[in-house]
Parts: C-alpha cells; structure tokens; sequence
C-alpha cells in the first residue's frame, strides 16, 4: 500500500489517500495534478511489481511493453526506443535480446519476465526504483539472480532502491537502513546492524525471534507472536500492536506512540515502553 501510495497508484475505490505527504525531489507528490504524476511515474521513479506472471500484458510484445514506456517519458522514434529497448535486456541478462523483443510475456520463464519487467522500469533511468517482493513468486535460485542482478544495477547506475519484503535474510543482506511495519505503521527505523543486533520494538524482536538459526539444533521450537494481526479496516484504538505484545501499559490501548529518536544513530522507536524493553533485553 506505501509503494502504490507513492506512486499515487491506488485504486479508488475503494481506497483513497486521507492525509498525509510524499515528497520526492523537493516536491509533494501528493499534491501534484494528474499530469505532473504521470512525468513522475515511470521516470522519476517506477516501480517492479511483486508477481512477474501477471505483471505484463499479455497480449503484447515485450518490445511493445518497453519501447512504449521509452517513448512516453524519453519522446524518442520508435527504431531509437527498440534499439534501448533492446539495450536493457541485454542489461539484465536476456541472452539474444534483439530477436526477444518479439516475444510474448508467455514465451518467457518466470524469472526471465522479472528481468523484463526490471529492464523496463529502468527504461527512463530512474532515481528511484521501489521493489516490492520481487522475488516472491520465484524459485531460490532465480531469486538469488534477481537480488545480484538489482544490487548490480543500482551501483552501476548509481539509484536508490526501495525493498519491500518479508525475507529477514534478504534484508540483512541488501539493506543499509529499514523500516519495520506492523499493520502500515513504521515501528523501527535505523540502521540495519544496529537494528538486528539491538531491536528495541517488541514486534521486532518477535520478528527475529521467529526466524530458524542454522546454529540451533533442528528440533528447537520457534518462537512466535501470540495473538492476530489486526483487522487493517478497523484498527484497535492506541498502539496497533498493544493486543499481542507483553510490555503493554494503559497508554498503549489508548494512545498510539509516534518514531522518537533514541539514540545517537538515528535508531527511532514508535513505543511507550522501549526504554523497559531496552533494559530487559540487555540485562
């Protein structure tokens, strides 16, 4: 929902944006007409959806797909857009890339179709390229490609990456700073090494608590959160969370916390308690 947000792409109805801001470059995103969003999305900043199967159309080219993203945003000739076109397959990885510009989405394995769909996300050279699980619907090994593949890229092209996953893993692996979400809320946010070794939210530890250990013998039981998630159209009043964490006070079932800063690096908590569960957790 915060990706689509960003790119002021969800749909109404039955969802609309009630507040808030985005800023991107200096501006709002949320305030700019229709229009000014389309020269943003795509360009500025666009997008790689999470499942590669349904993401393209499938009744047109790949080369149809790509070229007429490059000559929307880049207003280049056709012949110049298939020869970038081109160009980006072969960027990321579509071996005979000129003769596949041909082919239809089904002509294309999953993980093939998750490189087209990164190619044409970096059509217009964004400053910003948003992630979301891009992974999922792929096997271990083509995920392992993809995640080189996008870490390859952005220092090549020298772009901001936004993930959005539920692999602890892959997030200890990529990330430089996170941002833990529990019911579109960001609890945490810091640095990932200090946030993995010093979780300081009580869904965050519950969240790496529940990750296997490869040092840990195999029939150790996991630990896990106790209770539901919450029903995202009617949230509880107060902290999102209160109903199953074990530090909850009476502020938290009325009063939900904001990020504050705890520290010197910039390792903000949204929870009335951190400080008692900052004790617990280092005694």
């Amino acid at each position: 929902v915060h990706a689509l947000s960003i790119m002021r792409l969800i749909p109404s109805p039955p969802g609309k944006i009630e507040k808030g801001e985005v800023w991107f470059g200096g501006r709002d995103l949320l305030t700019l007409s229709e229009s000014e969003m389309r020269d943003v999305r795509g360009c500025d900043i666009a997008m790689v959806f999470q499942d590669p199967m349904t993401s393209l159309n499938p009744v047109f080219t790949i080369g149809f797909q790509i070229t007429e993203a490059i000559m929307l945003h880049s207003g280049v000739s056709e012949p110049a857009a298939a020869d970038r076109a081109a160009e980006l397959l072969d960027m990321v990885g579509i071996a005979d890339a000129r003769s596949r510009l041909e082919d239809y989405p089904h002509q294309f394995s999953g993980g093939m179709r998750q490189r087209a769909m990164i190619a044409m996300a970096l059509s217009c050279n964004p400053q910003l390229l948003i992630a979301d699980e891009p992974t999922t619907a792929l096997d271990v090994t083509i995920q392992a490609q993809i995640v080189d593949l996008v870490r390859s890229l952005q220092e090549q092209l020298g772009m901001a990456v936004m993930w959005i996953t539920h692999d602890l893993g892959l997030v200890a692996e990529i990330a430089e700073n996170i941002n833990v979400m529990y019911a579109g809320h960001i609890v945490e946010q810091g640095d990932i090494l200090d946030i993995y070794h010093r979780p300081l939210h009580p869904y965050t530890i519950g969240l790496l608590g529940s990750v296997p250990r490869l040092d840990e013998a195999p029939d150790t039981k996991l630990d896990s959160i106790p209770g539901q998630p919450p029903d995202l159209v009617a949230l509880p009043p107060g902290c999102p969370f209160a109903p199953r964490c074990t530090y909850t006070i009476d502020q938290c079932l009325t009063e939900n916390p904001t990020l504050k800063n705890t520290d010197q690096k910039n390792h903000c908590i949204a929870c009335w308690c951190w400080e008692q569960v900052a004790e617990r957790t280092m005694s």
